[in-house]
C-alpha cells in the first residue's frame, strides 16, 4: 500500500473512531437522562405513596375516633326521658353499619360523623346533670352557605343568634331556618328537570315534583354512591334531625322548662353536621 492510500485509510479509521465515540457519548447521555428520570419518578412515587399512606392513617384514626365516640354515646343512653330521640339514634347507627365498605370515602366518613353527632345530641338531651358544652370547631358552614346564598347565610346567623335557653321563640326560628336550608341545598344541586331526566320513574311529592328521596338518590348517583343502604342512611339522617324539632319546641314551651345550654350546643352541632353532610353529597 502506498503512502497516499495508507494515509487515507488511517484518516478513515480516525473518522470512524470519532463517530463511534460520538455515538457512544450520545448513548451514555440518553442512558443517564433515562436513569435520572427513573430516579426522579421513583422519588415522586415514593413521596406520593408516603403521603397517601399518611392520609390513610389519619383517616383511619379519625374514623376510629368517631366510631368510639358513637358507641360510647350510645352505651350511655340508659334513660328514657327522650325515648324517641334515643331510638332514632340507635336506628341511624344500625343503618350506618349496613353501608358497604366500598362506599365513597368522603361520604362514608361524613356518615360516620353524622351517626356520632346523633348519638351525642341524644346523650345531651338525656343527661341528668348540666354539663359544660364543648366549644364547637369551625365547620366551614358559613362559608358554604354564603357561596350558596347570602340569604341562607344570614338566616343561619340569625338562627344561631336566637339559639339560647332564654328565648322562647328559638325553636320556631331555628327549625324554620334549618328546613329552608335543607330544601334550598336540594333544590339548588338537584334541579327538578335533572332529577326527572335521570329517572323518569322518580318518586313524586303530592304535587308531582321530585320528592326529597328522589333528589337525594339523584345526588348520590352522581357520586356513584346510590346504594340502598346509603340512600336509606341519608334519608334517615335528615329525618333524625327534623324529629328533634318537635322535641326542641316542647322543651322550650312545655312544662319541662327551657332546654339546657349543653343540649342546645349539641343540637347546633347536630344540625351543622347534617347541613355539611348534605353539602358533601351535593358538591
Amino acid at each position: 500500500m502506498n503512502r497516499a492510500n495508507r494515509a487515507a485509510a488511517e484518516k478513515a479509521v480516525r473518522e470512524y473512531n470519532r463517530e463511534v465515540d460520538r455515538v457512544n457519548q450520545h448513548n451514555r447521555r440518553v442512558v443517564q437522562e433515562h436513569n435520572r428520570q427513573v430516579a426522579q419518578y421513583s422519588q415522586k412515587r415514593r413521596a406520593a405513596v408516603s403521603k397517601y399512606n399518611q392520609a390513610v392513617r389519619t383517616h383511619n384514626a379519625q374514623v376510629e375516633r368517631e366510631r368510639q365516640r358513637r358507641l360510647s354515646a350510645l352505651r350511655s343512653l340508659t334513660t328514657t326521658r327522650y325515648s324517641e330521640v334515643s331510638a332514632s339514634s340507635f336506628d341511624l347507627s344500625e343503618r350506618f353499619d349496613r353501608i358497604e365498605p366500598g362506599a365513597d370515602a368522603d361520604i362514608l366518613a361524613a356518615a360516620e360523623r353524622e351517626s356520632s353527632n346523633s348519638a351525642a345530641v341524644a346523650y345531651a338531651l338525656n343527661a341528668d346533670a348540666e354539663a359544660p358544652a364543648e366549644v364547637t370547631h369551625d365547620t366551614g358552614i358559613l362559608d358554604y352557605l354564603a357561596d350558596l346564598s347570602q340569604d341562607l347565610c344570614d338566616r343561619w346567623k340569625g338562627a344561631l343568634f336566637a339559639l339560647n335557653p332564654a328565648n322562647t321563640d328559638a325553636a320556631r326560628h331555628f327549625c324554620t331556618s334549618v328546613r329552608e336550608i335543607f330544601t334550598e341545598i336540594l333544590d339548588r344541586w338537584a334541579l327538578d328537570a335533572d332529577v326527572i331526566a335521570a329517572d323518569p320513574a322518580y318518586e313524586k311529592t303530592p304535587n308531582g315534583t321530585p320528592s326529597r328521596r328522589a333528589k337525594i338518590r339523584y345526588l348520590l348517583k352522581q357520586k356513584g354512591a346510590d346504594s340502598p343502604a346509603m340512600l336509606g342512611f341519608v334519608e334517615k339522617d335528615i329525618e333524625d334531625i327534623l324529629q328533634l324539632f318537635p322535641v326542641f319546641n316542647k322543651a322550650t314551651h312545655g312544662a319541662a322548662g327551657a332546654i339546657s345550654f349543653a343540649s342546645l350546643k349539641a343540637l347546633r352541632q347536630r344540625v351543622e353536621g347534617g347541613i355539611m353532610f348534605l353539602a358533601t353529597i351535593a358538591s
